[in-house]
């Protein structure tokens, strides 16, 4: 027994130190894509970041900057490690208590025979398959909420599992309020936690009936707090909750002290650990530089509590009006992302699913084995322990379908949102790791296996979290990945001194905003994110803050009036016809915005973009980001001159590229680190971004071949390959260059390359893959006349859709202008017998057989 006890120990050690070691092998150790960036600069200079704010996050995180172990930004996502690390421990302990559970023992003590080493073993694969999925690993190495976020989810867990293996009564109930204290602690991070209240109340109510009424009374009010938010709105609505709570309070005082004083407790401690939020309060009184929403008084605090910024609608009345198609939400989001996690070398099966951000096909290769062992936990857990196997199932069912019914995702979104979900995947480990040990179990009880066999097969288990590792380690590994400092880098030195610098979203400002705030790189710049100049309070701080932007409007004006959306009277963004502003003609910009037609109101955004121009009066430099769209440059492109990763307004019109800014940019500025690396992964997201790289290389070569630099434009196409990863359609911009240049043969060369690449993502889409290679094919044949190189296109895009008679047809004429109309009659002949007749091939044939007669009387080719 005792040696049991160790092993079961270390085990969970040896977990906790094996998820550890993994994270801090590839976390990223400077600053990552999308909130990265912002986390890690509130944490150093502790600001208030976007709603919720996540203050717990940033307190830690203040604290995690100040250990000299290592740079700001990789002390800040270690925080994301060990928190994943802990979350992994937790999974471990609350597998080994179910297993125990499920095989008829008490859930804190050990068999002392031959099935502690079934349930362990089962416990760490478990632990260890959630620690290497694929969501669970991305959280955990980069400087996100999420890794925390899922430990206090499997904290609450392993705390109610540890408390209903024990006595129950007045003694044991610390630990429900040690549940309460930490799910309010972990609200202050994020609310995930929060949803495995239900669970732990069906643990509870089997557990302990004496706490049947409190969990009925509970449920009623929660019951009753969905009505009044829903009626009332998350402003009013909370005084019928404490109304109802207080009522509640009262009513067990009276029949049941027990429950009125853990109900009491737990509320208080809950509130305790949720009061993290009273540093966001006092720190946005002290104006920070990143001061998101500005909750310094009790008014915009409660607004940064309800999340206003967002939108005002009950998400939970807005939930039953799909704002997308179900089968979208429910199969291409949320059952996608569930069978991307656990990638397994074996028995896999390909599911075409779709892409979140556009109409694209989205193959994913899923292994069957984890998913059958999970399977096989679930339908054991139902067979042998019903009562907690519906604990787990509420929380399966609500982290899954119930998170992707209520957030109501719309189509298309901005990202792929893998990281929803991240409770779902976490339940389904726990069947996983009860399925091996079942499995196990089976085994050596169908076939008497010995001691020694008997860990021998449960130990091949550790398989699969290896092989998952395997598949997963270069998508996920970050230990070398620059790439979103070089990024924000760049955009930063596109800015002249002391100018303003206009960004579009997310991944063109947090990286900013952490080099501004840690690495202290071009603090004189001031960056305008866009999407942010629709408030008010964003307004106010560019105004009033260092660097201070010229903005002449007063609080009044912005609140009342600018970026009150409840006026009818908003006579300034009043634009139904198409005009040139007249703050556009005093500065000599002779720029018409079209009508608008969505309500006939500009945006605050545009209204502020034209006012600060205007209010500036050229006196510091104004640029756009590359990245913000044609519709928010307001049609300003005539003034723009492109300088690199951005765009300076001049005064002149049509004044070209900056060849020499441009030049000096890309060759003795800009940082590149990564970019080309194969060993370096860029998923989806940053190679759209990579893109804009590849834009400034492409304008450049478009000047050198304005004035006449053919042979400096060939060397630097030849430079932004060794530079950068090309895409197809990068290839075949370059070949148009060449083409135009009157370098034909190199022209042809860069073009077949664009048909290789597209040909190397052909899985991405097929049938855009497949019309794309024949028009490169048809490109390198009629404007070339390489008919090789585009025989071999042609061929490729046959051996992907033999079937299809169109590269038949196109091969066909490649081949009769090739003079070899006999072979090409020979391969109509075969696409006959394999797959019958095609109409359009039939008259191929006339026109070769005529060819081939008239090639015989001493005739030209002719074409089919």
């Amino acid at each position: 027994m005792p040696r049991t006890e160790q092993l079961y120990r270390w085990a969970g050690v040896g977990v906790f130190l094996a998820a550890l070691l993994l994270y801090a092998k590839t976390m990223a150790t400077t600053v990552s894509f999308w909130d990265c960036g912002e986390f890690i600069a509130c944490s150093y200079t502790m600001g208030v970041p976007h709603p919720p704010g996540s203050p717990l996050y940033v307190l830690l995180g203040r604290v995690f900057t100040l250990l000299p172990f290592g740079a700001p930004a990789a002390m800040v996502t270690f925080m994301s490690a060990l928190s994943s690390a802990l979350a992994v421990w937790c999974v471990y302990l609350s597998t080994v208590a179910l297993a125990r559970r499920v095989m008829g023992g008490p859930a804190h003590r050990a068999f002392g025979d031959q099935r502690d080493l079934s349930v362990i073993l089962g416990a760490v694969l478990a632990a260890l398959s959630l620690a290497c999925s694929y969501t669970f690993w991305f959280n955990a190495v980069e400087a996100e909420v999420y890794g925390y976020s899922i430990f206090f989810t499997t904290l609450g867990v392993w705390l109610i599992l540890y408390w209903e293996g024990t006595q129950h009564g007045t003694s044991n109930d610390k630990w429900l309020y040690l549940i309460a204290y930490a799910f309010g602690l972990g609200g202050g991070l994020h609310t995930l936690c929060l949803l495995t209240i239900p669970t732990l109340l069906i643990l509870a109510w089997f557990a302990d009936e004496k706490l049947r009424r409190l969990i009925v009374l509970l449920m009623v009010l929660a019951g009753w707090s969905v009505l009044s938010m829903a009626v009332l709105g998350s402003k009013d609505g909370n005084i019928p909750i404490v109304l109802g709570l207080l009522g509640l309070l009262y009513y067990l005082y009276r029949v049941d002290q027990r429950a009125c004083w853990l109900l009491l407790g737990t509320v208080l401690l809950f509130a305790l650990g949720y009061s993290t939020y009273g540093a966001l309060y006092i720190r946005s009184g002290l104006n920070p530089t990143i001061d998101e929403n500005d909750p310094e008084n009790w008014a915009s605090f409660v607004k940064f509590l309800n999340r206003e910024q967002y939108g005002t609608d009950s998400m939970l009345l807005a939930m039953f009006t799909a704002r997308a198609s179900r089968a979208y939400q429910f199969w291409d989001l949320q059952m996608k992302y569930f069978f991307q996690q656990f990638p397994f070398p074996f028995l896999t099966k390909m599911i075409v699913f779709r892409k979140a951000t556009e109409n694209a096909v989205d193959p994913v290769a899923v292994s069957l084995i984890p998913y059958l062992l999970g399977l096989g936990g679930m339908i054991w857990h139902a067979q042998r322990d019903r009562r907690r196997f519906l604990a787990l199932l509420a929380l399966f069912v609500i982290m899954g379908f119930g998170l992707s019914l209520y957030l109501n995702m719309p189509d298309p979104q901005p990202r792929e949102r893998h990281y929803v979900f991240g409770g779902m995947y976490y339940a389904f480990v726990l069947w996983l790791g009860l399925g091996w040990t079942g499995l196990v179990e089976y085994l050596r009880q169908r076939f008497k296996l010995g001691n020694h066999l008997a860990t021998t097969v449960a130990c091949l288990g550790l398989i699969l979290p290896v092989g998952i590792t395997a598949q997963l380690y270069h998508r996920v590994d970050r230990t070398d990945d620059f790439i979103a400092f070089d990024y924000g880098y760049n955009i930063l030195q596109s800015a002249d001194a002391n100018g303003i610098i206009f960004t579009n979203g997310d991944n063109d400002t947090f990286p900013l905003w952490y080099l501004q705030e840690v690495e202290g790189i071009r603090k004189d710049v001031s960056v305008v994110n866009l999407s942010l100049l629709n408030t008010n309070w964003y307004i106010k701080q560019l105004r009033d803050r260092e660097p201070k932007i010229a903005i002449q409007l007063d609080d009044t004006y912005i609140d009342s009036v600018l970026t009150d959306t409840q006026l009818v009277d908003l006579y300034k963004r009043v634009w139904q016809e198409t005009r040139v502003p007249v703050e556009f003609k005093k500065l000599g910009l002779e720029v018409e915005i079209p009508a608008k037609t969505d309500g006939g109101l500009l945006r605050v955004q545009d209204i502020m973009v034209i006012g600060i121009l205007y209010w500036n009066q050229w006196q510091r430099p104004i640029h756009f980001a590359i990245t913000v769209s044609g519709e928010n440059r307001l049609n300003l492109d005539p003034y723009l001159q492109m300088t690199g990763m951005g765009l300076r307004l001049v005064p002149q019109k049509d004044v070209g590229t900056d060849v020499a800014q441009l030049e000096r940019s890309l060759f003795e500025v800009y940082k590149f680190r990564g970019v080309n690396d194969p060993e370096v992964f860029k998923d989806e997201d940053a190679d759209r971004l990579m893109g804009n790289y590849l834009a400034c290389v492409l304008e450049l070569a478009q000047s050198y071949l304005r004035a006449g630099r053919g042979p400096e434009m060939e060397h630097l196409l030849q430079w932004g390959q060794e530079h950068f990863p090309f895409s197809w359609r990068d290839y075949y911009a370059a070949s148009e260059l060449l083409r135009q240049a009157d370098q034909k043969a190199l022209g042809a060369d860069y073009l077949e390359r664009a048909g290789k690449a597209i040909m190397a993502d052909y899985d991405q889409d097929p049938k855009l893959a497949y019309e794309n290679t024949l028009a490169v094919a048809g490109l390198l044949l009629n404007t070339y006349t390489e008919f090789d190189r585009a025989e071999g296109l042609y061929r490729q895009a046959m051996g992907r859709n033999p079937g299809q008679w169109d590269a038949y047809y196109e091969l066909a004429a490649t081949l009769q202008a090739k003079n070899q109309p006999q072979v090409a009659l020979e391969m109509l002949e075969q696409y006959r017998t394999q797959y019958g007749e095609a109409e359009e091939l039939k008259k191929a044939e006339e026109v070769l057989r005529r060819a081939l007669n008239r090639n015989a009387g001493g005739s030209a080719p002719a074409q089919p």
